[in-house]
């Protein structure tokens, strides 16, 4: 058969198939249900309803008899209630008459902590070299020409005067003796340097035609590479321009432990551990202008917020490449508040970031020479009282008595922590063993609080309320506590019961606020500081002063009276250095100075130690922008306390900055830069 006729025959007979299709199924299905078992065989009907009518029945039957009987009670209540209302004979009872008054009293509550002001409030201007973050490491002053070799200063060599004590011939005579055995080639002056400790101070380093500066002439921190806080991408510190006010206070830290234990330690729901003890969470720094103005005259619109937690948080985040290495010890900072020091360069930043209350030694050290002192003390017996050898506690903290003796001492020395841990150990560590005492045992007296304000960062956008040049600035801050009444974890709230009524109406009203706003207010600000000293931003040059020459100077003595006759004014090397915003270092200059020098100045050229690199760069025709000018000069004269003509009297100097401001400097404080930043060991000085 073809298709055609297939298609036909299909079209013709699909009803057919279709009927014969239902047909089949329904044979199927009658089959099927042929085979199913009769369900009348396991399901009697008349015994299912019979079933049905005997639960009827039983539903419909008294079951009253089974309902628990209804109680009867065994004593006659309105009897009792009349035996209540009688008076109770009072002499039974040997109780004083109750006094509302008294009651009240010897409830203690939770009282608000009294929070002190920081102290000891100090600013600074400071101009530095800072290690910023960059994408590359590219910067202006890694591009310039090495240094060329700097030539070596024939010294006149002064004769030695006659006129000399035993002593001095004696060490001259005990100095050949040592030369002497030391070869026949002698010793030469870098391995004298090297058995005195070291290399020579403020040589460089030679790495073929390159010059650098000795590593350990490093001041400030070693730059390295960072990472960016968002995408973890390489960063390299580059040279910039640090221009920034900064400051310190004192955080009166034992006095704050010490107003904890009075407001909340004999309280209920005392809990020292968790809550009840001073949590630094925040600092706030203000700034006014008072060029054209007096501090008296100062109103609040005045004050302006320059820095707190976040503001410096979010600097070294994003643009400093680093921090300085700290140099106060742990026991007085505080996470949050002792803020990092910026990375400063090559210079020393010590002036700045320290504060006179803040000692420079742990606490274990200065208890441990405490302890030292009173045992030599009691070795040597009582001493008679002499107000000349009267010794004055330098470090800032009160001294601490010993009322275990030194067996306490030891256990110190050994490792066992005092304050906290002694107690916890002691006590078993929970709120009611701690009742009455205090969160620490032996608390320092400070921890240190440092700010910034800032007048440049690279790569930030210009502030409009940055310091300005030329403006007298104070400053005061504060500080604040996790508040113990109202905390920010609303889990350790204590209960209202257990408050103070003016603490009460306090956390009452902070609880609406945050009710109604959904934020809690749980930070508790100190009050304000002093008011600073004015301070201002540092003019853009510096002066380093060397050492004094006065070659026509002579004693003379008249009628026992010495008096020293010049016949020239003396003359003094000072380095003068001007900072270039560009580059983001200084370009020194030295310049021969006399009475009356004003230090700016252009030079054919200068050599500038790279920050980052330490290498020596070349600086074509630099200019020193300064009107820093010498008023005087001292020294250079031979010392009279020995009789040798090449030890002389140090250098000072009198001198006004370019800001007008009144200076002394002396050349033995400066000694160290001066050499390091006139190349002095090159120099052959």
């Amino acid at each position: 058969m073809d298709s055609d006729k297939i298609k036909d025959f299909i079209v013709y007979n699909f009803e057919k198939l279709i009927v014969a299709i239902v047909i089949l199924l329904s044979a199927y299905l009658v089959y099927e249900g042929m085979n199913k078992e009769d369900i009348t065989a396991q399901h009697d009907p008349d015994r299912l309803a019979a079933d049905a009518t005997e639960v009827r029945r039983q539903v419909d039957e008294d079951h009253n008899e089974n309902i628990i009987p209804d109680r009867v009670p065994q004593f006659d209540i309105a009897r009792k209630l009349d035996d209540f209302s009688q008076a109770v004979d009072p002499k039974s009872y040997a109780l004083d008459p109750w006094d509302p008054a008294l009651s009240e009293a010897s409830q203690v509550r939770r009282e608000d902590p009294t929070l002190s002001p920081p102290a000891g409030i100090q600013t600074f201007g400071v101009i530095a070299s800072l290690a910023y973050r960059s994408r590359d490491g590219e910067y202006p002053l890694s591009e310039l020409e090495p240094a060329e070799p700097v030539e070596k200063v024939e010294q006149e060599v002064k004769p030695r005067s006659r006129r000399r004590g035993r002593g001095g011939d004696a060490m001259e005579m005990e100095m050949m003796m040592m030369m002497e055995g030391m070869g026949d080639e002698g010793m030469g002056y870098g391995d004298m340097e090297m058995m005195m400790g070291g290399t020579p101070t403020g040589s460089t380093e030679s790495s073929g035609p390159v010059r650098k500066l000795n590593s350990t002439e490093r001041r400030g921190v070693t730059p390295k590479q960072t990472k960016d806080f968002i995408n973890g991408a390489d960063q390299e510190p580059v040279p910039g321009f640090g221009y920034f006010i900064t400051g310190s206070a004192a955080i009166p830290h034992k006095d704050i432990i010490k107003a904890y234990q009075e407001a909340l330690s004999n309280a209920a729901d005392y809990d020292p551990m968790r809550r009840d003890f001073p949590n630094y969470l925040d600092y706030e720094v203000q700034r006014a202008d008072v060029t054209n103005k007096t501090v008296d005259e100062l109103q609040d619109s005045d004050w302006v917020t320059r820095d707190n937690r976040r503001t410096t948080t979010l600097n070294a985040a994003r643009y400093w490449s680093g921090f300085a290495p700290e140099l106060v010890p742990a026991d007085y900072r505080v996470d949050g508040l002792t803020m990092w020091i910026p990375p400063v360069l090559l210079d020393d930043y010590s002036d700045f970031s320290l504060n006179p209350l803040i000692p420079m030694k742990s606490q274990r050290e200065l208890e441990m020479e405490q302890a030292q002192r009173e045992v030599e003390q009691k070795r040597q017996g009582p001493a008679i009282f002499d107000e000349e050898k009267v010794e004055i506690d330098m470090t800032g903290r009160a001294s601490r008595s010993y009322g275990m003796g030194m067996e306490m001492e030891m256990m110190d020395s050994m490792g066992m922590e005092s304050g906290m841990e002694m107690d916890m150990m002691m006590m078993g560590g929970t709120g009611n063993a701690m009742a009455g005492k205090a969160a620490e045992e032996n608390p320092v007296d400070y921890k240190l609080l440092r700010f910034y304000d800032f007048f440049y960062l690279r790569g930030a956008q210009r502030d409009p309320d940055a310091p300005k040049r030329g403006h007298q600035y104070v400053y005061r801050i504060r500080f604040c506590v996790d508040d113990p009444n109202f905390p920010k974890n609303p889990e350790l709230q204590p209960k209202g019961s257990v408050l103070a009524p003016e603490a009460y109406q306090r956390v009452s009203e902070l609880s609406a606020q945050a009710a109604q706003n959904n934020v809690r207010d749980f930070k508790r600000w100190s009050p304000w500081s002093e008011i600073s000293e004015p301070t201002s931003l540092p003019p853009l040059d510096r002066a380093v002063v060397g050492p004094v020459k006065a070659d026509k100077v002579r004693r003379v003595t008249e009628n026992n009276r010495t008096v020293v006759v010049e016949g020239e004014s003396p003359t003094a090397e000072i380095i003068a250095s001007s900072f270039d915003p560009r580059l983001g270092v200084f370009i020194p200059v030295i310049v021969e100075a006399s009475e009356g020098t004003v230090l700016g100045r252009e030079a054919e050229k200068a050599d500038v130690v790279d920050p980052i690199t330490l290498e020596v760069k070349k600086v074509e025709n630099p200019k020193i922008d300064s009107s820093a000018t010498v008023i005087d000069i001292e020294g250079g004269v031979p010392l009279q306390i020995i009789e040798d003509e090449q030890m002389q009297e140090p250098g000072l100097f009198l001198m006004t900055d370019s800001n007008g401001k009144l200076i002394v400097r002396e050349s033995v404080q400066d000694q160290q830069r001066y050499r390091r930043q006139s190349f002095a060991e090159d120099r052959g000085l």
